[in-house]
C-alpha cells in the first residue's frame, strides 16, 4: 500500500483512519519499508486501538514488531501472515481487545523473532476474555523472553515469581481470560511453552505441539487441568521435528480453594503432570470431583501433597497393565506429604495406582493424634472429631516407601481396602483408636 496514501488532504480523513487500521498501523507506526533482502515490511509499535487487520497480501509483506505492542481493539490476522519480533517485543491483548489468528494447515499464521535465538522476544499475553480470541494453525517460535511483561503477570508466594512463556493466559488478576488454541505449535521458547493463569479458560484445546522449549511445555492451574487434551503433544515428540522441551513435565499450581471446586478430568498426557514443581512446601486443595485416567502420571514437589476437602471427590482408577502413579519429583522415601483426604462428600476411590516416596512431613494444621503428628502416604480424616470427615476406598495398589504410615485412618473417618499391597514403610496401615 503506497504511503501517499496517508498523506491525503482534509477532504477524506475516514478513508485515511481506515486504510491506516487496515495496515495495522497506529499513531506511533514508523510506517511501511524493504528488508535487507528485498522484501515488504510493516514496522509496527505503539499501541492498536482500533480494529485492525493484517495478511501478507499481494507483495506478501512481513509483519515487524518493535516493543511491547498493546492491543485494545480487534486485531485479525489472515492465513500465512508472518509477524516477526523484535528484542524483548510482544503483543499483550488488553480487556477490551482481541486476537483472533486463525491459519490453515496450507497457510499457517508465524509468530517469530528476527533473531533465531530462544527467548528473543517476550510472547503473546491475553488478558482478555473475548471469544474471538483465538490461535489455531498458528506457529510460535523463540519467544519466552527471561523479561517478563508489565506488570501482573506473577504468581507464587505472595506474588513472588514472574511468570514467562511464549504464552500467557490470564494474570494475578481476578478477570477471566480466555482464548482458545488448537493445531498451534509453541517452540524454541526461552522459558516455557504456556502459562495460563487459575482464571484463564482454554476452550476447544487441542492437537497442538510443544517442543524444544528451554522450561516446561506448559503451567496450568490446577483449577482448569482438564482442559488439556491428550491429543496434544507435550514431550516434543512430534514426527516431523523431535525436540524435547527442558523440563518434560506439565506444572500444576495449586488453585485457591474457592476456585478448586469444578467436576474435571486429569487426562493421561504423553508426559507426567509436576504438581507445585518449584513451589516446595505447597499443599494443593481440592474441593471438586477429579477424576483420574488410567496410566497418568503425578509427581509432587518436595514436601508437596494434595489434599481433597470440603465435599470435594478424588476417583483415581488404573487398570492392572495401566496404573496411576502418585510418586515425588524426586524418587527417594519422604520426599513429599501424600495424599489426604478430609472430605465429608462422596466416597473417594483409588484403585490400581502406586502411591510411593510420601511422608515428608504432617499436612497442616490437626493432623495429630496422642502419639504426635501423623505423617503417611495416604492420611484419610483429620484430627478434628467430627463424623464422617474423610472418605476413602482402597483397592488394588502399592502403598510404599513412606519413612512412616503407608496408610492412616483417624476415627473419624471411612475408609474400606482390599487386595492392597504394602511395601517398605515404617508401618504400613495405621488406624487412630
Amino acid at each position: 500500500m503506497a504511503r501517499s496514501l496517508f498523506r491525503l488532504p482534509r477532504l477524506l480523513p475516514l478513508l485515511a483512519t481506515s486504510l491506516l487500521a487496515a495496515c495495522g498501523g497506529g499513531e506511533d507506526d514508523p510506517g511501511d519499508g524493504t528488508g535487507p533482502d528485498g522484501t515488504c515490511v510493516r514496522n509496527i509499535s505503539g499501541n492498536l486501538g482500533s480494529t485492525t487487520s493484517w495478511a501478507p497480501g499481494d507483495e506478501r509483506c512481513v509483519y515487524a514488531v518493535t516493543g511491547v505492542v498493546e492491543v485494545s481493539g480487534a486485531l485479525t490476522l489472515a492465513p500465512g501472515t508472518v509477524v516477526r519480533f523484535g528484542p524483548n517485543a510482544g503483543l499483550l491483548v488488553t480487556a477490551t481487545g482481541s486476537l483472533n489468528a486463525v491459519g490453515t494447515e496450507a497457510l499457517p499464521i508465524t509468530f517469530t523473532s528476527t533473531t533465531a535465538a530462544p527467548g528473543f522476544w517476550k510472547g503473546l499475553a491475553f488478558k482478555s476474555n473475548n471469544p474471538a480470541n483465538v490461535l489455531e494453525h498458528v506457529v510460535i517460535s523463540y519467544a519466552g523472553n527471561e523479561e517478563p511483561f508489565c506488570c501482573d503477570f506473577f504468581y507464587g508466594p505472595g506474588g513472588s515469581l514472574d511468570a514467562r512463556a511464549a504464552v500467557l493466559v490470564g494474570s494475578l488478576q481476578d478477570s477471566v481470560s480466555q482464548v482458545r488454541i488448537a493445531h498451534t505449535t509453541v517452540e524454541k521458547s526461552g522459558t516455557q511453552g504456556l502459562f495460563a493463569f487459575n482464571k484463564a479458560r482454554l476452550p476447544g484445546f487441542t492437537q497442538n505441539v510443544f517442543r524444544g522449549n528451554l522450561g516446561a511445555p506448559v503451567t496450568v492451574s490446577m483449577s482448569i487441568v482438564g482442559a488439556l487434551d491428550t491429543a496434544s503433544i507435550y514431550s516434543g515428540n512430534s514426527a516431523t521435528s523431535p525436540a524435547a522441551n527442558g523440563d518434560n513435565v506439565v506444572h500444576v499450581l495449586g488453585a485457591p480453594v474457592a476456585d478448586s471446586g469444578a467436576t474435571q478430568t486429569m487426562r493421561r498426557l504423553d508426559v507426567p503432570y509436576g504438581i507445585s514443581t518449584g513451589l516446595p512446601d505447597t499443599t494443593v486443595s481440592y474441593t471438586g470431583a477429579l477424576t483420574i485416567e488410567p496410566g497418568t502420571r503425578l509427581q509432587f514437589e518436595a514436601q508437596s501433597g494434595l489434599r481433597i476437602e470440603g465435599n470435594g471427590t478424588l476417583v483415581a482408577r488404573g487398570t492392572a497393565a495401566d496404573r496411576i502413579v502418585f510418586t515425588g519429583r524426586t524418587e527417594t522415601p519422604g520426599y513429599w506429604k501424600g495424599l489426604s483426604f478430609r472430605s465429608a462428600g462422596g466416597n473417594s476411590v483409588i484403585a490400581f495406582a502406586e502411591v510411593r516416596h510420601g511422608g515428608s512431613d504432617a499436612f497442616c494444621c490437626d493432623y495429630f493424634t496422642s502419639d504426635g503428628d501423623i505423617i503417611a502416604n495416604i492420611s484419610v480424616g483429620g484430627g478434628v472429631s467430627s463424623s464422617g470427615l474423610g472418605r476413602l476406598q482402597l483397592t488394588d495398589t502399592v502403598i510404599s516407601q513412606s519413612p512412616a504410615y503407608g496408610v492412616y485412618v483417624f476415627k473419624t473417618a471411612t475408609f474400606s481396602e482390599s487386595g492392597n499391597t504394602y511395601s517398605n514403610n515404617a508401618q504400613n496401615l495405621g488406624r487412630e483408636i
